[in-house]
């Protein structure tokens, strides 16, 4: 069976949107979860109901979250300055205006970003490929790091910087990443392999020591310009639906799969 991931920017989402999802659930019979990066996942659907399911999401305002390719996966945000006493700033805002500026981009392995609204890091931002957390004088801008098997503190780009230089410095940042690692290298290990280490990096992304940076940008800029929702140039193509067939003579599901009860859902049958 296949997982169904929408994009939850900051893991912001309507009341109306939250229905949305337990409807499709509900009627497609699949098992939901919060996932850790503040998305809600949908596991269990056959292979030829993929593209009624995004139908039915993309028609009520979803698109794609991209857990299927080498891009970015998602933003985390604590709740800001909105909702807790000690936020510092908007970092709900800051983590949809990020996540929005970047998915979809294809990169040498996987993306994760997090905006903290104090240093207390309720989002994890300092555990991220990309991490902001609100200080006093503007936003700290930390890189680098990740979690999984070999898991790596983010290190200090800049610091006390303004949004507009979080943005400038994360085009180039990334643009570099993209244009230098090697296929299925993390930020982390790239930033371990790089000449110079972390000092360089600066010199490339804030002092434009090479030259590059103008180029950067425009790069970045054109990339972020051509997002489209691949799940939706899907429903939009009869070439591509022809793909989500379990059989390539029929129409009809795989009844081989099968099913146990877990808890109030279901989960396929261990082998």
């Amino acid at each position: 069976t296949y997982s169904v991931v929408p994009r939850v920017a900051a893991g912001e989402i309507s009341p109306e949107k939250l229905i949305v999802i337990g409807e499709v659930a509900k009627e497609f019979n699949l098992y939901t979860k919060i996932t850790g990066a503040q998305r809600v996942d949908l596991f269990g659907a056959h292979l030829n109901d993929l593209p009624k399911i995004w139908k039915k999401l993309i028609d009520h305002g979803f698109e794609s979250g991209h857990a299927y390719g080498k891009s970015l996966r998602a933003v985390k945000s604590c709740v800001g300055n909105a909702w807790c006493r000690y936020g510092m700033d908007d970092s709900t805002t800051f983590a949809i205006e990020l996540e929005n500026r970047y998915k979809g981009i294809r990169s040498p392995h996987k993306l994760k970003g997090g905006v903290s609204a104090c240093i207390r890091e309720c989002a994890e931002a300092r555990g991220k490929d990309f991490g902001v957390i609100a200080v006093e004088g503007g936003w700290n801008l930390y890189i680098c790091g990740n979690g999984g098997a070999n898991p790596k503190h983010a290190v200090l780009l800049a610091e006390q910087i303004d949004k507009e230089t979080v943005f400038k410095y994360m085009d180039r940042f990334l643009m570099y990443y993209i244009r230098t690692a090697g296929p299925l290298v993390r930020t982390s290990t790239w930033l371990e392999k790089l000449d110079g280490g972390l000092d360089y990096l600066k010199e490339v992304i804030i002092h434009d020591r090479i030259g590059i940076c103008e180029t950067l940008e425009a790069e970045m800029a054109a990339l972020v310009g051509t997002f489209e929702c691949e799940w939706k140039q899907v429903l939009e193509k009869p070439r591509l639906m022809k793909r989500f067939n379990h059989f390539i003579n029929s129409d009809e599901k795989d009844d081989t799969i099968e099913y146990v009860p877990l808890r109030d859902q279901k989960m396929p049958r261990p082998w």
